[in-house]
């Protein structure tokens, strides 16, 4: 063997043992692939699963890797034929994909809450509209129950003044109760009116106590819902 011969065979060695990208035989129909990217990571095996203008990705035993040209030798960008210009293009487009999506979830979430915040209004406004409701039911069952105090505080005096009137056991008295109307005459011995007056003296004098703690408690309900309002109304503005 020559000389020149020789150096020809040495030199494709030397090729073969820098190479950093080798396109091995089909195995089964699939074409596995041994690259060393710029980075130094080694992939071997790698099988092309897809491929983009601005790069490939592939699959071994590894998993799935991403690889744009601008991280492959040459030789590999060559053999998948690289473009730059249109990797360019590509990039943009993505870039530009990107940012009107961005824009767009800002948008929608710009929407969702300006909705979320009418939406807080009108329940803040329902509560208010229902508290003042409330209130206004309170203070008419309030007035109302202070009538029907003082009616039985009336009831009960009369009551008293006419009990007292019996002690007299000649005198006539006026008599003005559930049972009966009219004016009597009480003796010693008449006790009949007397005993139904004391009877309803008690009862109205109950009745009258009632009256009273439900005013109170009236009262003490009107005071709270009243609160309530004047916080909803605070927390709205």
């Amino acid at each position: 063997m020559n000389h020149t011969a020789q150096y020809a065979i040495l030199a494709a060695l030397l090729v073969a043992g820098t190479a950093t990208f080798a396109a091995d035989n089909k195995s089964g129909g699939v074409e596995k692939h041994t690259i060393t990217l710029k980075s130094g990571r080694v992939m071997e095996d790698a099988v092309i699963l897809d491929k983009k203008p601005n790069g490939v990705t592939f699959g071994n035993k590894e998993g799935c890797t991403f690889v744009p040209y601008s991280d492959m030798p040459a030789d590999a960008q060559k053999y998948f034929n690289y473009d730059p210009v249109k990797s360019a293009r590509y990039e943009k487009k993505i870039d530009d994909q990107k940012k009107a999506n961005k824009k767009a979830q800002e948008a929608q979430k710009a929407k969702e809450e300006k909705q979320k915040a009418e939406q807080d209004k009108r329940n803040k406004d329902r509560r208010i509209s229902q508290q003042q409701q409330k209130v206004r039911k309170l203070e008419l069952e309030l007035e109302e129950a202070k009538k029907k105090l003082d009616k039985a505080e009336n009831t009960v005096s009369e009551d008293r003044s006419a009990l007292v009137s019996t002690l007299n056991n000649n005198s006539r008295v006026s008599v003005d109760t559930p049972w009966g109307v009219g004016r009597i005459r009480t003796s010693s011995n008449n006790s009949a009116v007397r005993n139904k007056l004391m009877k309803e003296v008690d009862t109205m004098s109950v009745k009258r106590d009632n009256l009273a703690q439900d005013v109170i408690d009236l009262q003490l309900k009107l005071e709270a819902a009243q609160k309530t309002l004047n916080t909803l109304l605070e927390n709205s503005k």
